[in-house]
This record gives structure tokens, sequence and C-alpha cells, in this order.
């Protein structure tokens, strides 16, 4: 048997295994809630299956008076406080609730995730106050989020998104 005989169908082998791993390789987004505090927290996840701006996206939210009403994305942490959330457009986007229980950490993936897509992420407390919200974008092929509820210094947000190929 020659050399030739060998390396051949070594070398279709190795790129027939590399077209199929590359040809389902999906995108995906995790988000990491770590929660060292007392208070449970629910997540609502919106996946976006189209690019959007966050000026963009408004929400439909109930205020401390009872009233329902539309405001923008950026209103919805800070202009509050806000309860009863929901997109406030039809919008082709994948909603998802992760329950982040009090003193734990809670991991979720998202693999309908496409790259230039955007995420929203809102965060309520135990009587459904949102009380956080993110948006985020990454072009390439994995994002992940870390949000930490915590007293000390390390409470707040971390994204990871490594430069597009």
């Amino acid at each position: 048997m020659s050399r030739r005989d060998v390396v051949l169908p070594l070398i279709v082998l190795l790129v027939l295994m590399t077209a199929g791993c590359t040809a389902f390789d999906a995108s995906s987004a995790d988000v990491t809630v770590e929660n060292s505090e007392s208070s449970r927290y629910q997540m609502t996840v919106y996946v976006f299956e189209e690019p959007v701006g966050a000026g963009n996206v408004t929400f439909r939210v109930t205020n401390e008076t009872g009233t329902r009403k539309t405001i923008g994305f950026a209103q919805l942490e800070t202009g509050g406080p806000y309860f009863n959330h929901s997109l406030g457009k039809e919008w082709n986007a994948t909603e998802r609730q992760v329950a982040v229980p009090a003193n734990e950490t809670t991991t979720a993936s998202f693999g309908a995730w496409e790259p230039s897509t955007a995420i929203v992420y809102v965060f309520e407390g135990a009587d459904g106050r949102v009380i956080r919200t993110d948006f985020a974008e990454c072009a390439s092929g994995s994002l992940s989020h870390t949000f930490v509820f915590s007293e000390g210094p390390e409470n707040g947000y971390r994204t990871h998104c490594p430069p597009a190929p």
C-alpha cells in the first residue's frame, strides 16, 4: 500500500468531518445570573429574529397607578416603577422566562440566536417591578452575558462578544 493510498482517504475524511461540523455549527447566546441576594428574580429574555436597535424597541407596561401605556426601552428601567411588561410592537422575537432563585446561580442558553440580532433582558423583582434591563448585540457566532445581583462591588453586568471572523 502506497503512502498516497493512505493519506488521500485521511484527507477526504478530514474534509468531510470539518464540513459537517461547520454546516451544523449553530450560533448560541448564553446568560448566567449569579444571585447572592436573599431575593428571587424573574428574567424575561427576548431574542429578536431580525436586527433591531434599542431605540426602536417599545414595551407595554403598567405603572404604579394601574395605567397601561407604551414606553421606549430606555424608560423601562429608569422611568418607573413599571410592572407587567410585554413587547409593545409585533416583533419577530422569541420570549423566554427564567426563574432566578435567591442565593443561586442560573444559566440559560439560546441556540436560536443569530449574530447581529438583538437580545433584550428584563429582570423583575419578587413584586413584579422591573428592576434591571439590558440590550445586547454581537456580530460573532457566540455571545455570553453574566448578570450579578450582589451587595458587593461585583454587582453588575459582564458581556463577552468575541470579534467576528
